[in-house]
C-alpha cells in the first residue's frame, strides 16, 4: 500500500518548471540564497578554506554563486532546449535533478580549482565539493520549488475567483428539426418542456412570462441525443422537462409525478424506465 502511494506520488504530473520565467525565479532566488547564506552563516569553516588566498572571502563566494547560477542556467535553458527536456511527472524532475546536480558539482569542482588551483583530476576534492554543493544547494532549491508551488496555487484560487465572479451569460439552445435545421433557439432558462406527438414533438416555453408552444418535425430520442445537456432529463417516453423550471415532483404509489413553472396545471409522469435516472440527476442534488 505505501509503494503503490509512492509510485502514485512520482507520476503525478510536474509543471512548475515549463515557464521560462519559473526558470529563472528558481535561479535568482538559488543564486542569492545561496550567496547570503554563505556569507552571513560561513558553513562547514569555510573561512578556513581559502586562507591562503588574497581576495576577500566575500568575493569568493559570490564567485561561486555567480559559477551555479551560470550552470543553472546551462542546464535549464540550453541543455533542456538542445534536447528538448520536458517535464511530464514528479519522477522524471527527479531524475534530471540528480543529473542537474552532477553538473552544478562539476561546475563549482572548476571553481574551486580555479580559486584554490587544486588538481582539477583530484576525485577526492571533487567527491568534498560534490557533497558540499548538495548541501548548500539542496535548501534554497527546495524553497523555490515551495514558492513556485504557492505561487502557481494561488493563480489557480485567483482564476477560480474571477470565473465564479464573471457574470454568466444566458446559454443559448438551438432546437432543430429531422434535417438539422435550426428551428428555434432560445435561452436554455426559458425552456419548459418537450412532448412527443407522432413524428414531431412539440416544446413548451416561455416568452415574455407567457407560454409559448412550437410544433416541429422531429423525435425526442434524437433531441435529447442532440441537447445533451445536464438539465434536460427525460422522464417519459413521450416528455423531456428542463429542469431548471421544475415546480415540483410528488412521490405517489404510481412513481413521480412533476409539474412545470407556467403549466403547473398539466401533470407530467415519470415512468418506471426512466425514475432511477430522474432521482439520480435531480432529487438527489435538491
Amino acid at each position: 500500500m505505501a509503494m503503490n502511494a509512492v509510485c502514485s506520488w512520482f507520476l503525478k504530473p510536474f509543471r512548475l518548471l515549463d515557464s521560462g520565467k519559473s526558470r529563472w525565479q528558481l535561479i535568482i532566488f538559488c543564486g542569492v540564497f545561496g550567496c547570503l547564506f554563505l556569507n552571513i552563516f560561513e558553513p562547514f569553516n569555510i573561512s578556513d578554506w581559502f586562507q591562503g588566498n588574497d581576495a576577500p572571502l566575500f568575493i569568493i563566494i559570490t564567485f561561486f554563486s555567480v559559477t551555479g547560477m551560470a550552470a543553472l542556467v546551462l542546464t535549464q535553458f540550453a541543455i533542456r532546449s538542445l534536447f528538448v527536456i520536458n517535464f511530464t511527472t514528479r519522477a522524471s524532475f527527479f531524475f534530471w535533478l540528480l543529473f542537474e546536480f552532477f553538473l552544478l558539482s562539476l561546475a563549482m569542482h572548476v571553481a574551486n580549482h580555479i580559486i584554490t588551483k587544486h588538481p582539477i583530476s583530484d576525485i577526492a576534492e571533487y567527491f568534498q565539493t560534490l557533497k558540499h554543493t548538495l548541501l548548500v544547494l539542496m535548501l534554497p532549491y527546495s524553497l523555490a520549488l515551495l514558492l513556485l508551488y504557492v505561487q502557481e496555487q494561488l493563480q489557480v484560487v485567483e482564476e477560480l475567483t474571477l470565473k465564479a465572479n464573471r457574470p454568466v451569460n444566458a446559454e443559448t439552445i438551438n432546437i432543430s428539426d429531422e434535417n438539422g435545421k435550426v428551428i428555434m433557439s432560445l435561452a436554455s432558462k426559458n425552456i419548459l418542456y418537450f412532448k412527443s406527438e407522432d413524428n414531431y414533438i412539440l416544446l413548451y416555453y416561455k416568452v415574455d412570462n407567457q407560454l409559448g408552444k412550437e410544433l416541429i418535425r422531429t423525435n425526442l430520442k434524437k433531441l435529447e441525443q442532440e441537447l445533451n445537456h445536464p438539465n434536460f432529463i427525460r422522464i417519459h417516453r413521450s416528455y423531456m422537462i428542463n429542469s431548471q423550471n421544475l415546480v415540483s415532483a410528488a412521490k405517489t404509489p404510481r412513481g413521480y409525478q412533476v409539474k412545470m413553472d407556467l403549466a403547473a396545471e398539466v401533470i407530467l409522469p415519470v415512468s418506471v424506465t426512466y425514475q432511477q435516472d430522474f432521482e439520480d440527476r435531480l432529487i438527489q442534488k435538491r
